[in-house]
């Protein structure tokens, strides 16, 4: 190698050796100017209340910008941004500090590392921590819990329920918040309550401030849409032990349930819809129109809030009798609660099918007979996955009648057939149907139709309580439910009592029960063991409290389990301190069935017509016994002319009748005895007729009357309510109209404005009558005149700006006038007596 060759060698080398040392320097991360790497793909609105929509704004994809510093070395050209070691976002390098913007889809926490570019390699910086907050709390790590160690440890079957209901207000007063749930013994979280926008006046009955805070929430959102109520409770609020911060995306209630989610991924947290105060939108939910408004803002809701996991309504009440007294329509509510639960249902599926999860629809409803009565729940179940049956407020403060507020069965202190509704109250009047009870509710509803395996039954974590039951109120003595009420329980909120006349349970354990649940404070503990339902009472202040507890939860559950019922729910988890909830568990468990017999209900079928000659079968095979089995079948005859009955040792008998000349009835009845001894009566009457002819049918005659001739713009009425029918058959009417005219019809009436013709215009309406066998017909023409007739325009139309003189004529506002003398810009119309123009006359062509 010659000097020359080796220096260009050397050169070349030493061109290497710079470009090697000019690799781009390592992007340091700036973690103060970027949001502290805190991005979300929900906006929420943290330092004001203000409108839902304008609170909250869900978007597919995080908005996320970077900035990374290289404050020397050589920059690069390009940078490569990674999440957990996957390229995410690549661009320029644009100086020494680089903003790097691009969208991410995907919640969670990340290691965030960018790495600098250029031709002969790539620097990569330190890892920072990223978040993308997403509503379903991928980004959160799971849920550090506080649960008051009372509660126990169970492996109850996982298709049983074990729910509750947490309310957004607890965590002021009460200081319950969600880390204190007892997360691993349930199986559903009901969150109360989400609102509807609408009208609301049952919600100014709460007091304080909640009616305006969801007139606020509500602004600028359409009627029948949901929203959040208490933004503060749901969003904004930082928990401290939940490692909230200020820069925190997502923060109270709602952070911390998908926290929980996280904790308890196939724990079920629904957003129970309504409740007592909130249910008034609910009662025009009549009109389909509104039920779509609904629906579609409750999928956008699950949508945006996706750690929810399905909708519970809780419409207070289908029917009436809630918080409105003058809302609800017997007719109608019943049909509209049905259509939406199938409307909520495709909602639900459809969602599914674009997030792949599954959604549950459940409702809470209440199980008095007449809340049942209004509604089909068999037709409204099959798009159900539970029904959480209210079975607590049967008694309460509202009234100064004492009883058990949540009890199973019927108590000890009725009077004879209250129970089941047969019997007179102490005023003489008949019992509208059976009493209030958790037994009798779901009778009702596995009467219907509704699978048990959808029905859950309700315990109470709290009490209902009166004042000034003493002993002289008392009818029994040894029985403080015969007494009666002198007000609402009063007490304070160290004592549970947070509004008058309702205690938590754990305030009862505390200041009334005691360890030992015998009574302390003056108070005495009772059981009522027909009724499965425990009470406390004070002789001396009158105080009275009607709870569930350890005992009476534990035969819930054992119920359910006899009945193959879904499992058992609580209201309000915030009241109970572990004993409600723990005997949950042991009732579902291994609880025993209580040892009360329900009598069989007979049923005898019902009223039955016989004309002419032939055979009569009595029918009690729908005769039931809700605990047991039917053994025996009794048919025995009670009034009437005499009759061999066929088989009356079983379910259907029957007997041979022959032709008779006039009416007469025979009276039967049917005794049923169960596998325990119980029995029960039922009758049914056969009425024997004779055979009677067909009459013959004369066919009605149908009459209208109109007017012949009317001016366009008047009201015109057809009426046939003269159409007349010899026999008295009740009449329908079908009616025959024009083409492109509005009309009204409204049975025998038709009514329409007269439209507006160029000439005269003739209109033929006719009508046919109906007596359900024969139809008549008839019509009438009614000749509408034409809107104009002064013929053709006129041509000698008044100018304002022309000279006109005496002798002059003009035509104008439809009639012909004469200048009297010289005149300019005056008006003939109104000239008056005095002025420049005679009227001469009307005028024959059209002025305007």
């Amino acid at each position: 190698m010659n000097r020359f060759t080796f220096k260009m060698a050397a050169i070349a080398a030493a061109i290497v050796a710079g470009n090697a040392s000019a690799a781009p320097s390592a992007p340091s991360i700036d973690v103060y100017g970027s949001n502290n790497l805190q991005f979300s793909k929900i906006e929420l609105a943290m330092e004001t209340t203000s409108g839902y929509l304008d609170m909250v704004k869900y978007h597919e994809q995080a908005e996320i910008t970077l900035k990374f510093n290289q404050w020397s070395g050589e920059r690069g050209e390009t940078y490569n941004i990674y999440f957990d070691g996957k390229q995410v976002a690549t661009g320029p390098i644009t100086s020494s500090q680089t903003t790097a913007s691009f969208q991410y889809g995907q919640g969670g926490r990340y290691q965030l590392e960018i790495e600098a570019c250029d031709a002969t390699g790539c620097s990569r910086s330190r890892p920072a921590e990223i978040v993308v907050a997403d509503t379903d709390g991928a980004h959160l790590a799971p849920l550090t819990m506080n649960i008051d160690p009372n509660n126990g440890s169970f492996n109850t079957d996982s298709s049983t329920v074990v729910g509750t209901y947490f309310v957004e207000w607890g965590i002021y007063g009460r200081d319950y918040t969600v880390d204190n749930l007892p997360a691993d013994n349930l199986t559903h979280i009901l969150y109360g309550f989400i609102p509807i926008c609408g009208p609301n006046e049952s919600v100014k009955s709460v007091g304080g401030n909640s009616f305006n805070a969801l007139q606020t929430a509500c602004r600028g959102v359409p009627d029948y849409e949901v929203v959040i109520h208490d933004p503060w409770a749901a969003f904004q609020k930082s928990f401290p032990q939940a490692g909230h911060e200020y820069s925190t995306p997502i923060k109270g209630n709602y952070a911390m349930l998908m926290a929980l989610k996280q904790r308890n991924p196939e724990l079920k947290i629904i957003p129970s819809i309504g409740g007592w105060t909130l249910s008034d939108p609910f009662f025009d939910f009549t009109t389909k129109a509104n039920r779509d408004t609904f629906v579609a803002s409750v999928k956008r809701f699950l949508t945006t809030w996706k750690f929810y996991d399905g909708v519970d309504i809780d419409w207070e009440f289908p029917g009436g009798d809630g918080a409105a007294a003058d809302l609800g329509d017997p007719i109608n509510d019943g049909p509209a609660y049905i259509a939406l639960m199938q409307e909520l249902r495709a909602m639900l599926d459809e969602l599914a099918l674009e997030t792949g999860r599954e959604y549950e629809l459940t409702s809470a409803i209440g199980v008095g007979y007449d809340k049942i009565e209004d509604v089909d729940y068999a037709d409204a179940v099959q798009y159900m996955d539970y029904i959480f049956a209210m079975t607590y407020d049967f008694y309460g403060g509202w009234n100064n009648v004492v009883g058990h507020q949540t009890a199973l069965y019927c108590g000890s202190f009725m009077r004879p057939g209250q129970c089941d509704g047969s019997g007179i109250d102490e005023n003489g009047e008949a019992y509208k149907g059976p009493a209030y009870t958790t037994d009798n509710g779901i009778q009702l509803l596995l009467a219907q139709g509704v699978p048990p395996e959808k029905l859950v039954v309700g315990t109470a974590m709290y009490g209902r309580g009166w004042t000034g039951v003493t002993p002289e109120s008392l009818s029994d003595p040894s029985e403080p439910m015969t007494g009666v009420g002198a007000g609402k329980l009063k007490g304070s909120t160290a004592q549970g009592v947070w509004e008058d006349g309702v205690i938590d349970y754990k305030g009862i354990k505390s200041f009334m029960l005691g360890a030992s649940n015998t009574g302390i404070n003056g108070f005495e503990y009772g059981y009522d063991e027909q009724a499965q339902a425990p009470w406390v009472w004070n002789r001396t202040t009158g105080d009275l409290i009607t709870f569930d507890d350890e005992r009476s939860v534990k035969a819930k559950g054992a119920y359910v389990r006899s009945l193959g019922l879904a499992g058992l729910f609580s209201w309000e988890i915030d009241a109970d301190n572990g004993d409600i909830l723990n005997a949950m568990h042991e009732g579902l468990a291994g609880g025993t069935t209580p040892s009360l017999n329900r009598a069989p209900v007979a049923d005898a079928g019902g009223i039955q017509t016989i004309e002419g000659a032939g055979v009569v079968t009595l029918d009690g095979s729908a005769s039931r016994d809700s605990d047991g089995q039917i053994v025996s079948y009794q048919w025995h005859q009670v009034f009437g002319a005499s009759v061999i009955l066929s088989n009356a040792s079983s379910a259907a008998a029957s007997f041979e009748v022959s032709a008779v000349e006039q009416e007469s009835q025979l009276v039967f009845e049917l005794t049923v005895v169960d596998d325990q001894g119980a029995s029960d009566t039922d009758s049914v009457v056969v009425i024997l007729a004779p055979i009677t002819t067909e009459p013959t049918n004369t066919p009605p005659v149908a009459q209208l009357t109109a007017p012949t001739l009317v001016e366009a713009g008047t009201s015109v009425v057809v009426d046939a309510s003269g159409s007349t029918d010899v026999d008295g058959d009740a009449l329908a009417y079908s009616w025959l109209l024009p083409a492109g005219i509005s009309t009204s019809v409204n049975g025998a009436l038709v009514t329409f404005i007269a439209p507006e013709y160029t000439q005269d215009t003739t209109l033929t309406i006719g009508v046919e009558v109906s007596d359900g066998q024969a139809v008549s017909s008839r019509t009438v023409d009614i000749t509408v005149k034409a809107a104009s007739t002064g013929g053709a325009p006129c041509d000698n139309l008044w100018d304002t700006d022309k000279v006109y003189t005496g002798g002059d004529q003009v035509t104008w506002a439809n009639q012909v006038w004469q200048a009297k003398w010289w005149t300019l810009g005056e008006d003939p119309s109104q000239s008056g007596q005095w002025g420049v123009w005679k009227l001469v006359s009307d005028a024959s062509c059209v002025t305007q």
